[in-house]
């Protein structure tokens, strides 16, 4: 097993190179970063529980692989997209919601806001930083004087709460 500070080590190290290669396989930096927040998530789900020989090579299998499912998923949108050209006329109006979908979100963000006041301060700050103010992780870790590695487990982690509390809540209902 390996311990999460070396494993925030091997992703500091390597984090653009990882960003690059994932990036010539989507083609689109924003799914490069959202692939490699899953990478990262699943990578260190494996790592801290058993030992892995070769945790880069590991990672950029992982990588790799998330990577080529996103294009494959980004293909077949696109492609249903063309072979359907109805389909785009059932897209909803995101500035003009019906009144369920406007009722639907109003909720949803009464709940995210509930789950990000539950968090800790440092925690909360970086999720703020990240989701609200658009900032980088590198210039979220500049902002708390953290490790880039430090940043994105803040982030990651006030992520997962958030999602876990609005999961809990859309199945009581």
């Amino acid at each position: 097993m390996h311990t999460q500070s070396e494993l925030l080590s091997i992703y500091d190290r390597n984090r653009e190179e990882l960003v690059r290669f994932s990036l010539s396989i989507v083609g689109d930096m924003a799914a490069a970063e959202d692939v490699l927040q899953e990478a990262w998530m699943k990578f260190v789900r494996v790592a801290l529980s058993q030992k892995i020989d070769e945790p880069l090579a590991y990672l950029r299998t992982i990588v790799r692989t998330l990577s080529i499912d996103a294009r494959r998923r980004t293909q077949r949108e696109s492609a249903r997209v063309v072979a359907d050209p109805a389909a785009l006329m059932t897209v909803p109006d995101r500035d003009n919601p019906g009144p369920e979908r406007a009722a639907i979100a109003r909720d949803e963000l009464t709940l995210l806001r509930a789950a990000v006041a539950e968090l800790p301060e440092r925690t909360k700050r970086a999720l703020t930083l990240y989701w609200q103010e658009g900032k980088t992780l590198r210039e979220v870790a500049a902002a708390l004087d953290v490790s880039l590695g430090q940043a994105h487990a803040l982030v990651k982690d006030g992520l997962e709460h958030c999602r876990q509390r609005l999961n809990r809540s859309t199945h009581i209902h």
